[in-house]
């Protein structure tokens, strides 16, 4: 069965006849084509209503207990390749040979009753909406501190283990309020992480300005790390197991050995495990990130390239557009925090000393291995916001993704969430991501999106954005225009005002989907499901925001990462928008070094000042003063534009569009203080 809930519920919508196969062949197929159109049900409800007309008959065995169910999900889970090794193994000691899936749910659809199919269905697309189960809630309520062992031991048998520690078990299983935070505190030394058990990577704040990021970062002094591009790895090397086992999980917790077996080697090297220099007595738990790197030019390569190099699951998913691996290109990891160190939890330790371990430890192989770069600085110090607003600007401009700032007298294991970790990137700070101007030309609605969302009966939750092909063309000859559907944004990546306005006025100009209609031609791409129920006939022209470029899964061009719409705007054509070709020169931009790197960091110094300032001013300004702070905010951002030398024709009609529509519902708050895109800019140059 897939692994995610959009494929597991496709999944199951195309083999419910089998699944149903118990009732009248006509009436099964069409009831519940009608119940999901009509009654705008999701499809476990669907299903429920399609089986409530045979509630009343006998059921053909026994009822099935929560142990047989248990049983049947494992069943289902191990006859997917994503699945773990061990429960394949313990599902094949038990039962022998597989069972299909839906051979398996047949059965027990059978015997259960409608309500009970739903929440079967529901429990198999891990998608339980419209219910919300409070997950942290419910375990703080069977002891109050397990919700925080989970997170830091990825194990419901080994988080419970953990309570039977000599101090824990002491400790009141529900404490009077005002005394966890110091309880929490005292468990926090008892942790000891698992070999072999994936330990949960660290929560983070995330910083949305400089000023932001020094309010989080208090008095205390900083590792303010590069956070690269990559892939997440926590290594666990044991010595115990024969021939010096090495376990990756990735971010998910997943064991990804094998996929990444391209690194082994590197690991044993800069190790030197099996050799009498390996420093290493017992076993050791790391945190690096995967990267690719290119020996020719010298390099990081972009974060798309690691599908060539990483299977999953055995297999090479979303590379079928990419090209081939270049002979000079490989895999290599970053080290940047040690978790565990034979019988020493470094997690306990301050960070400096984590990091000085790491480096009497990691042997450095040139493209192989390293350990992150970082800089110090001390914020309790007056010039500190300056002086991350230089490193900042310097990072942008070298094109790295980010920072990552720790304690450096920081535990890493502490339920402490008074001094967390923090991560400062671009597009967290409003008006400095990557931006440009999209069509909105379909959409599609999903039932547990419209429930979640709790705006009230929807047309469409999920819409479908796109590039104009033929820009040229159309604008030159009035050609008919051809778009290309890129992406889709769901309820993640526009606000409940934004999906309401699309939904009242995209209703009088809806159609059905045709990939040729009289106002214009639809693109799609084969290799990804970007298709969309309806189409608008005039489509909505949206700004949105993302972090940086990428080439999606199973296609040759670059996309915005993360998309989110930041407004609609009313009095914008089509023709305003960004085309494909514009799309990928930009994307080639924003992703090379420039070679005027010290102008372009001045440039991005000065705006972040800038942002700072316009801060501190509009909150100052009176409520009515509201419009004249948002445009007085995009002038200043126009005038650095102007300093940098860029054009200024599309800044000056986005100032006075921003300056009319300041203050009405479709500007996303995000929006308030940031001004123009820095697409548009890069676009300009």
């Amino acid at each position: 069965m897939p692994p995610d809930s959009d494929s597991r519920e496709f999944y199951l919508t195309a083999i419910a006849p089998r699944l149903t196969a118990f009732m009248k062949p006509p009436e099964r197929k069409t009831l519940l084509a009608r119940k999901e159109e009509e009654q705008r049900q999701d499809f476990a409800s669907s299903i429920e209503r399609v089986m409530a007309i045979t509630d009343s008959e006998s059921r053909a065995g026994r009822e099935v207990t929560l142990e047989e169910l248990d049983d049947v999900l494992d069943q289902i889970a191990a006859s997917s390749s994503f699945s773990s090794a061990s429960l394949r193994e313990r599902v094949t000691t038990k039962h022998g040979r597989s069972i299909r899936a839906d051979d398996l749910l047949s059965k027990v659809f059978r015997v259960l009753q409608s309500s009970e199919t739903k929440w079967m269905i529901r429990i198999i697309s891990k998608n339980y909406s419209p219910a919300r189960v409070p997950e942290t809630l419910v375990m703080s309520k069977f002891h109050f501190l397990l919700p925080d062992l989970l997170r830091f031991q990825n194990s419901i048998p080994a988080a419970v283990g953990l309570l039977g520690s000599p101090t824990i078990r002491h400790m009141p299983i529900q404490p009077a309020v005002d005394t966890c935070d110091e309880l929490k505190e005292v468990a926090s030394r008892e942790l000891e992480p698992q070999a072999g058990i994936m330990t949960a990577h660290a929560t983070y704040e995330k910083a949305r300005s400089i000023r932001h990021c020094c309010q989080l970062a208090g008095l205390r002094r900083m590792s303010v790390e590069r956070k690269y591009d990559g892939e997440y790895c926590q290594i666990h090397i044991d010595l115990n197991k024969s021939g010096a086992g090495i376990k990756i999980f990735s971010k998910s917790g997943r064991d990804s050995t094998s996929d990444r077996m391209g690194i082994h080697r590197a690991l044993r090297d800069s190790f030197e495990l099996d050799t009498a220099g390996c420093k290493i007595e017992k076993r050791c738990i790391l945190e690096g990130e995967l990267l690719v790197w290119n020996d020719d030019d010298g390099r990081i390569e972009p974060f798309h390239k690691i599908r060539r190099h990483v299977k999953r699951s055995g297999r090479f998913l979303g590379a079928a557009r990419d090209s081939p691996i270049d002979s000079s290109e490989h895999l290599m990891i970053v080290f940047y925090d040690i978790l565990l160190l034979d019988d020493i939890v470094c997690g306990l330790d301050t960070h400096d000393e984590r990091r000085r371990l790491l480096q009497s430890l990691v042997r450095r192989i040139p493209g192989r291995t390293d350990i992150g770069s970082r800089e110090v600085i001390e914020f309790s110090s007056f010039d500190a916001a300056e002086r991350l607003s230089e490193t900042f600007a310097r990072a942008i401009t070298q094109r790295w993704e980010g920072f990552v700032l720790k304690g450096c007298d920081d535990a890493y294991f502490s339920f402490n969430r008074s001094r967390p970790f923090i991560k400062l990137k671009k597009d967290y700070i409003p008006g400095l991501g990557d931006t440009a101007d999209f069509v909105i030309i379909g959409g599609r609605r999903d039932a547990g999106d419209e429930h979640g969302l709790g705006i009230g009966s929807l047309w469409w939750t999920s819409f479908y954005m796109g590039c104009i092909e033929n820009k040229d063309e159309v604008c030159r000859f009035h050609a008919k225009p051809r778009f290309r559907i890129i992406d889709t944004i769901d309820r993640h990546g526009i606000s409940k005002e934004n999906i309401t306005y699309l939904n009242r006025h995209g209703y009088f100009t809806r159609a059905p989907f045709a990939k040729s209609m009289p106002e214009f031609d639809v693109l799609l791409e084969p290799t990804r499901r970007l298709q969309p129920v309806e189409l608008f006939k005039h489509p909505f022209i949206v700004e949105v925001v993302g972090a940086g470029f990428d080439k999606p899964a199973n296609v040759g061009y670059f996309a915005l990462r993360f998309p989110r719409v930041l407004k609609v705007h009313e009095d914008r054509s089509f023709r305003d928008t960004i085309s494909f070709e514009e799309l990928q020169e930009m994307a080639q931009r924003c992703l090379e070094i420039p070679d005027d790197g010290e102008q372009e960091e001045k440039s991005w110094l000065r705006r972040l000042r800038g942002y700072e300032h316009l801060v501190d001013r509009s909150r100052t300004s009176s409520p009515s003063d509201d419009a004249v702070s948002v445009a007085d905010i995009c002038a200043s951002n126009q005038s650095n534009r102007q300093q940098e030398k860029l054009g200024t024709a599309v800044e000056s009609q986005c100032l006075v569009n921003t300056s009319l529509e300041a203050s009405k519902r479709k500007i996303s708050p995000e929006v308030a203080l940031c001004g123009n895109s820095t697409v548009k800019r890069a676009k300009q140059e």
